[in-house]
């Protein structure tokens, strides 16, 4: 019988993972099978739902959102997902930080008790669309929402995704939030439509997105996003760097955001080895070295860390203009 349930379980894991979703066990005795595994091959990512575990440590944390959202989806077939739910699954750049929980419709009072894994809002879901069989809020809605939940540096991937990603037009998302005056307070409404006002199709990720934000918070706005220079040793070959600042006439810094996932991410590493990939980021830096800029590297913890980013972008020799005073200067 435990034999049974052994290939059972590996059939099951095996067909969630290609639709892309977690277990939900079929019986009670797959359940307690699942719960034994716990801590060994199984995770449950949350109550009543599994994963093998290999699979769950190869996926980042919005790919494990759109997945238990998917078994969500299939579990409550009449829940509309919206705010940062909805954002990750219409493929948003959403900050990490904001997938701790689910975020779904409520037509009754919002709820967001302490340590519940599922938040629910007071928001009327008539609008619903579907995507591949889940309901969620519409596009231009959920971006609004978010940008209405969230601050100047998180809000940026989503007003960059939401224009690059999506096509949105940054008119159409400051006239949405501009409807939303006489329900938000002032503070929010200012800080969502400032946040558009500065948003990028440019960005390539949401690293990047919430590194120019903070750079902008602290008054040292790149001049250039994902500056081109000709490879010197191949000349029908570009090279980009995600930012640079002119710091002096005809002299440029350049900037790097440095991130883990181009060196695990299986998609990005596109069938080469982490190895391959960092010695490929050596020979790069060395061709952009010809150029005689120099490079500055950081990482999302220098960017998270209250000044740290700042200060290593004036020992850089990078101008400081004055602090923007966004909060003051949107009309409503």
């Amino acid at each position: 019988m435990a034999h049974c349930n052994d290939q059972l379980i590996e059939q099951l894991l095996t067909q969630a993972e290609r639709e892309g979703r977690c277990l939900v066990p079929p019986s009670a005795a797959i359940r307690k099978a699942l719960l034994r595994r716990i801590g060994g091959a199984v995770v449950s990512p949350m109550p009543g739902l599994f994963a093998r575990k290999t699979h769950w440590e190869e996926l980042n944390r919005a790919q494990r959102h759109c997945e238990i959202i998917r078994t969500l989806a299939i579990i409550h077939p009449n829940w509309t997902f919206c705010s940062f739910s909805a954002a990750c699954l219409l493929g948003f750049e959403v900050s990490w930080r904001h997938l701790n929980v689910v975020h779904v419709c409520s037509a009754t009072k919002p709820s967001a008790r302490p340590g519940a894994r599922i938040q629910r809002h007071q928001i009327e879901p008539a609008d619903a669309i579907h995507r591949a069989g889940i309901s969620l809020t519409p596009p231009i809605q959920t971006a609004t929402d978010c940008l209405l939940q969230t601050g100047f540096a998180d809000g940026m991937p989503i007003a960059d995704s939401a224009i690059s990603k999506l096509g949105l037009m940054r008119e159409q998302l400051m006239e949405a939030v501009e409807k939303r005056a006489g329900a938000r307070n002032d503070r929010a409404i200012c800080t969502a439509l400032t946040t558009l006002q500065y948003a990028d199709a440019r960005a390539e990720s949401g690293g990047e997105s919430v590194a120019r934000a903070v750079m902008i918070e602290t008054g040292f706005a790149p001049d250039y996003l994902q500056y081109e220079l000709t490879d010197p040793f191949d000349q029908t070959e570009s090279m980009r760097t995600d930012f640079a600042w002119e710091c002096h006439v005809r002299e440029l810094t350049l900037g790097e955001l440095d991130g883990f996932a181009k060196y695990t991410d299986q998609a990005m590493l596109a069938g080469r080895t982490t190895a391959e990939v960092l010695v490929a980021e050596r020979q790069r830096e060395a061709h952009l070295s010809i150029y005689g800029h120099p490079l500055l590297r950081f990482t999302m913890n220098e960017v998270r860390s209250a000044g740290v980013l700042a200060k290593k972008l004036q020992t850089a020799g990078i101008r400081q203009t004055m602090l923007p005073t966004w909060l003051n200067e949107v009309e409503l």
